[in-house]
């Protein structure tokens, strides 16, 4: 088993899990789902997870400080890379901490290996399966941003237009939480998805911003049954730079 700290530098060196892995690939922009862009994320990849020393057949535990993106974007990028299952740390460091379990300071030194990636493409949704899904009205486009971010009223400053994919369906990421640091439970949210038209054969593709609000929806509806589900790590990033591509407001 190999346990990676998907937190800060600077928060992993004031104490961590005993024996996990800095690896603070929060940051890392993901250029792309075109065929171009892909072949340079999967390069990034086997560089990336090279340096942590993974060889692809291990079992991967993923934690955070506490529960949602940080974690999730990891363990999704580690899947669609070819490691089988990672898990994610219900709770976090801050619920390891709590429960009195033993902490480090000490940075491990990790043994850079060949780390040779197996794309999983049924965990990915690319920008042309998106809009080809968006105008055929097939299956459905969930948005996990924010309210504003999704009727057009908020912008980020790297998106050249602000809006959504038209459309999608507004459920924000964290309707999917809970309070005590995991995923909430299947009854509790199964009625506000089937009013929504959802159902676990659906085929449902998840985007925000750039992936990761995106990669924790996804595996929250992957832990409730809908295994159909496939995260745009593209995101409205990468939408909206692309001009030819539509996109709809609410103001």
């Amino acid at each position: 088993m190999v346990v990676l700290d998907a937190r800060s530098r600077n928060a992993y060196s004031r104490a961590h899990i005993p024996g996990s892995r800095n690896a603070d690939l929060f940051h890392y922009f993901v250029p792309g789902t075109d065929s171009k862009n892909l072949r340079v994320f999967r390069h990034d990849l086997e560089s990336k997870l090279g340096r942590l020393g993974l060889r692809g057949n291990e079992k991967t535990v993923v934690y955070e400080s506490g529960f949602g993106m940080r974690a999730a974007r990891l363990a999704w990028m580690l899947e669609y890379a070819g490691i089988k299952s990672p898990s994610m740390l219900e709770g976090g460091f801050r619920v390891w901490q709590d429960s009195k379990y033993p902490i480090e300071k000490k940075r491990r030194v990790v043994v850079p290996t060949k780390f040779r990636p197996n794309p999983d493409p049924s965990v990915l949704a690319t920008v042309g399966q998106v809009s080809s899904q968006s105008a055929s009205g097939t299956g459905l486009v969930l948005d996990v941003r924010t309210r504003g971010e999704y009727d057009g009223s908020e912008k980020r400053e790297c998106c050249p237009r602000s809006g959504r994919i038209p459309g999608s369906v507004w459920f924000e990421w964290t309707n999917f939480l809970d309070e005590g640091g995991g995923f909430r439970n299947r009854r509790s949210i199964e009625k506000q998805l089937r009013s929504k038209g959802f159902s676990p054969d659906s085929e449902i593709v998840v985007y925000c911003h750039r992936g990761a609000r995106a990669a924790a929806a996804f595996y929250a509806l992957r832990s409730m049954g809908y295994k159909k589900a496939r995260n745009y790590v593209g995101s409205w990033h990468e939408w909206s730079s692309k001009k030819n591509l539509p996109a709809e407001t609410s103001q």
